[in-house]
């Protein structure tokens, strides 16, 4: 896994291109999310794209990410991003953060990590 795969992820999902994203994933991928109400551990491939699907449906129009910096250390790259959308009940929406990757055997991607500000993620996810 590389710097250019990770951006090509985050530029899949902006696209909501699940075909690409799912071709990146390993079978047995670990997504961490922080936050109590909306965070938690995805395992296995459909299982993170179901999560990553979700959350892009909750905005009007794709979530695109700038990504500011990619770096590399062994199996893991990492890369910190903005982001910006608006939701589906009209709400903008912008946050930062930083999302550590780790390659898989297979040269996919087996483990995400997601650090981001809740609080503003929590000023606009829906009410459940």
């Amino acid at each position: 896994m590389s710097a250019d795969d990770v951006r090509a992820f985050f530029a899949a999902l902006a696209r909501s291109d699940w075909t690409a994203i799912e071709a990146g994933l390993s079978e047995d991928v670990v997504f961490e999310f922080p936050g109590r109400r909306f965070g938690g551990r995805h395992q296995g491939r459909r299982r993170v794209l179901v999560f990553l699907r979700q959350n892009q449906r909750l905005f009007d129009g794709p979530l695109t990410f700038t990504i500011h910096w990619v770096g590399t250390c062994g199996d893991r790259v990492v890369a910190q991003w903005t982001n910006a959308g608006r939701t589906r009940t009209g709400v903008d929406y912008a946050n930062r953060g930083v999302t550590v990757f780790r390659a898989g055997s297979d040269g996919r991607i087996a483990g995400i990590q997601d650090y981001l500000d809740t609080e503003r993620l929590s000023e606009t996810w829906p009410r459940g």
